[in-house]
């Protein structure tokens, strides 16, 4: 099955829910997607909740977040198998 970010095929029990929508600002059960713990952690080492729901609130949008582009690019080419801990930015978006 492939990440709802990258792209990368995962076994189905290796991806995790994302809340688009964060369930913190009105998100419910519809508005997940299954990525991978490689992009999940980015995407929260990146963004805010508050971020997530105001601008990036669905999976397509996140694909095209500016701060998201190079990681994507980079992690596609990754094998599935490789764990990199992503650093929080100081200052959260």
């Amino acid at each position: 099955m492939p990440c709802g970010l990258c792209g990368r095929g995962f076994p189905k029990p290796a991806l995790t829910q994302h809340h688009c929508l964060p369930k913190s600002k009105g998100g419910t059960s519809d508005d997940v997607a299954m990525i991978c713990s490689q992009c999940h952690g980015m995407v929260h080492a990146t963004y805010t909740n508050a971020t997530l729901a105001a601008v990036y609130p669905t999976i397509e949008a996140l694909r095209k977040a500016p701060e998201l582009v190079a990681f994507i690019k980079w992690v596609r080419k990754q094998p599935i198998t490789r764990r990199k801990r992503n650093k929080e930015r100081r200052d959260k978006l």
